[in-house]
């Protein structure tokens, strides 16, 4: 199993996020100039965070 390091942005995008009624990769990539790859990667980061947090 592959062990998937947190982007050093995800904390930041995070609190971006906090702002909208539901998260979407492309604001992301606009905000932080990074490629939808990315972008959806670090959502997965946050939704696995948030079920984490949830339990």
């Amino acid at each position: 199993m592959k062990s998937e390091k947190e982007d050093p942005l995800m904390e930041e995008v995070f609190d971006y996020l906090n702002k909208f009624d539901f998260p979407l990769a492309q604001l992301i990539q606009r905000k932080f100039k990074i490629g939808f790859s990315r972008a959806e990667r670090i959502l997965k980061q946050i939704e696995k965070k948030k079920k984490r947090f949830l339990i």
